[in-house]
């Protein structure tokens, strides 16, 4: 059994996943994604150095934001008995937070109430219909902007423009739980707590979280909504809890300070388990999820 960590580089959560995979894996192999070579020659390839990855019999995704397009294009390339826990698909879902909130809203997620405006005058009709506070940012730029009154937030927006973006305005979160999942159950939980007005993407401390029944059934299905076996969902328990983000690559040390569960350990048990679940399935019902897949993809790409 061959196991793919597929990182960018050896931060301290992927050198724990590392030590833990060499414990359930024969083969253990971590490659940086910056440094895979793609050829469509006469053989089509995937290799780092002289290693054809498309050999491995399971790929890890450990990928940053910033690779999430690629790493669905590339991981989309691997063969269909490739065992990935983090598929291609939640790439793609993720790689925008705007378009992965509508599609979890599409499939009866709850989710933070979130606009997007593509020019000055979009946005300050929808600041016409909204209670204050609210958040501005841009896509790009993951600290947002706290304002308290309409006109406070046209004269925001107005700055905001010159970077030439869309605009998202969001509502306000004071009450952020993280939520770990690791298929089949949420493993972890812990609560920000910040002085910083952004409680989404703004510095704090983390607290252990207990995880009540309602938070632990909506990060399993949010997980389940893009298709993912390990995930940290990132929610707002204020009433009901919503979901506000998701992070396919989570940093692990943290929390398993925080809350005293292994979360490498954890990670690395779920994922062999799934695999050797993936590979004992009869032939005949991976044809039939292996169709079921390339149907749903049709189909989300389409929605």
């Amino acid at each position: 059994m061959s196991l793919c960590i597929l990182g960018q580089q050896k931060t301290e959560s992927n050198l724990k996943l590392l030590e833990e995979s060499k414990k359930r894996f024969g083969s253990v192999f971590f490659v940086p994604i910056e440094s895979i070579g793609v050829g469509l020659n006469s053989n089509f390839a995937i290799t780092y150095r002289t290693s054809d990855l498309l050999k491995f019999d399971a790929v890890l995704p450990r990928v940053p934001r910033e690779f999430y397009s690629y790493a669905y294009q590339l991981l989309s390339l691997f063969p269909t008995k490739t065992f990935m826990p983090v598929p291609p698909i939640a790439f793609l879902l993720a790689s925008e937070r705007f378009f992965m909130l509508t599609v979890l809203r599409k499939r009866g997620i709850e989710t933070l109430h979130l606009h997007l405006a593509r020019s000055v005058k979009a946005a300050e009709r929808i600041l016409k219909t909204l209670d204050f506070p609210v958040v501005l940012r841009v896509p790009t730029q993951k600290t947002g902007v706290t304002v308290k009154s309409r006109t406070e937030a046209e004269s925001v927006i107005e700055a905001l423009s010159s970077l030439n973006q869309p605009i998202l305005i969001e509502d306000v979160v004071k009450d952020l739980v993280s939520v770990y999942v690791a298929k089949p159950d949420a493993i972890a939980a812990v609560k920000k707590v910040t002085k910083d007005q952004d409680y989404v993407f703004g510095p704090g401390e983390f607290r252990k979280q207990k995880i009540s029944v309602d938070i632990r059934q909506l990060a399993l299905e949010t997980a389940e909504a893009i298709d993912t076996h390990i995930v940290r969902v990132d929610m707002s328990v204020k009433r009901e809890p919503v979901v506000v983000n998701i992070e396919l690559n989570p940093d692990l040390i943290m929390p398993s300070r925080v809350t005293g569960v292994d979360l490498p350990a954890k990670i690395i048990e779920s994922v062999h388990k799934s695999y050797t679940e993936h590979m004992d399935k009869p032939m005949i019902m991976k044809f039939f999820e292996d169709a079921k897949s390339v149907v749903k993809d049709v189909l989300r790409e389409r929605s």
